[in-house]
């Protein structure tokens, strides 16, 4: 089995240290780098592309939440688990725009943190239950929906466009067409394009679309 290869991002060097030295005791869990501030984050992303990023939402020079936006924007299929002292509402708004995979309170421990990393490097998320009440809040007002990117490629879908022919007209690579079609049938609960299609329209976050094998 492949070692879970991982980014660590926290401008409090005990954290960090405390939290690579815990997540190295694991033998499927490799880190690969850390980071103090982000632009130095951005760096060892673009170097290493590891696995999983975690990143605490307050970084100096970039913070957690605009790594993770650039992130996604570049296609880079790496899984999100945001670190942070704070359970702020616009905090998690933004976090479930960008689509990240966890959001976890400092309060939670490192145990925990670890524990995370192991959840959404196999494709489940991680969050906090003070996080996960307020953003399932959020979603019942109607605060959800798709990233940028995953709008885009749920588009093509409906379009008819196979995962190559979206990669090629996003600039992406294949894998990371795929990468995001998991992540938009595990948000959607679905397991298939056209279920994928249908389930957003029906959610209203796709407007004036119509689903394959519709009129046809």
């Amino acid at each position: 089995m492949e070692s879970i290869r991982v980014l660590v991002a926290d401008d409090h060097p005990p954290l960090r240290l405390g939290l690579r030295a815990l997540l190295e005791r694991r033998p499927e869990i490799q880190v690969v780098a850390e980071a103090g501030d982000g632009e130095t984050a951005l760096a060892m992303l673009e170097i290493f592309q590891p696995d999983v990023a975690i990143l605490d939402i307050r970084l100096p020079r970039r913070d957690g939440l605009a790594l993770a936006r650039e992130i996604r924007r570049r296609g880079w299929p790496i899984r999100i688990l945001l670190l942070s002292a704070y359970d702020d509402e616009a905090l998690i708004r933004e976090a479930m725009a960008v689509g990240v995979e966890g959001y976890l309170l400092k309060s939670e421990g490192l145990e925990a943190i670890a524990t995370a990393v192991q959840s959404v490097a196999r494709g489940l998320t991680a969050f906090s239950p003070e996080i996960l009440a307020r953003a399932r809040g959020l979603l019942e007002r109607g605060g959800g929906g798709l990233t940028e990117r995953e709008r885009e490629i749920l588009e093509l879908v409906a379009e008819g466009l196979t995962n190559r022919a979206i990669a090629q007209r996003l600039g992406l690579s294949p894998r990371t067409v795929e990468y995001h079609l998991g992540q938009i049938f595990q948000r959607l609960g679905v397991n298939s394009r056209a279920a994928a299609v249908k389930e957003a329209m029906r959610r209203g976050w796709l407007h004036g679309m119509r689903h394959p094998g519709e009129g046809e």
